[in-house]
């Protein structure tokens, strides 16, 4: 079970802290630059104030082990003027601090249930180069592969289908979010 609540600006922070520790962890393991480069850290401000940012814990209350990004917004730079005419959310930013216990893959699942009445569509972008993770949204999240913007370090586009996900909500404890994503919000 995860325990969601929306990020405040508190865990900003926490946010940076775990980027550099999962940068070097792909480093090391994988040989990947994926979040080498800096990340402008009023952007995330911005997202967690817009109230897009969620923390996942294992325990009500609990310190957090996970975090999402989603935004109803997508940025012009990598989506066209038509993807973008299509409602959508787009998902970025997630991280797990706990691997192979699949927290990354029941946040996501959350988002594409919970988009189910919202959306047509997810999307997000992918670190370019690395190739084993743009095969982990392929092959486990079914997600369809669209292009890779060049020149961008998170350019590999995706797109998943919304639909109903059977017993996620009895894997997610969504009661402390707060704001435009919380579960009884249209």
């Amino acid at each position: 079970m995860i325990y969601l609540r929306t990020a405040e600006l508190a865990d900003v922070e926490t946010i940076f802290e775990w980027r550099y520790e999962t940068a070097r962890w792909l480093a090391s393991a994988y040989g990947s630059d994926q979040w080498s480069t800096s990340y402008p850290r009023e952007r995330l401000e911005h997202w967690v104030a817009q109230q897009c940012t969620l923390m996942g814990a294992l325990e009500p209350g609990g310190a957090p082990v996970a975090t999402i990004t989603v935004s109803p917004q997508g940025d012009p730079s990598l989506w066209t003027p038509e993807e973008l005419a299509v409602p959508a959310w787009y998902l970025f930013k997630a991280n797990s601090m706990i691997r192979g216990q699949q927290i990354g893959r029941l946040l996501f699942e959350w988002v594409r249930h919970r988009a189910v009445d919202a959306v047509d569509v997810l999307r997000l972008d992918v670190w370019s180069t690395n190739q084993r993770l743009q095969d982990y949204y392929r092959t486990r999240l079914e997600a369809r592969y669209l292009r890779t913007v060049p020149g961008t370090t998170s350019g590999a586009l995706f797109e998943l289908d919304v639909h109903p996900v059977p017993d996620v909500t009895e894997q997610v404890c969504a009661e402390g979010i707060t704001g435009w994503l919380a579960p009884d919000q249209p």
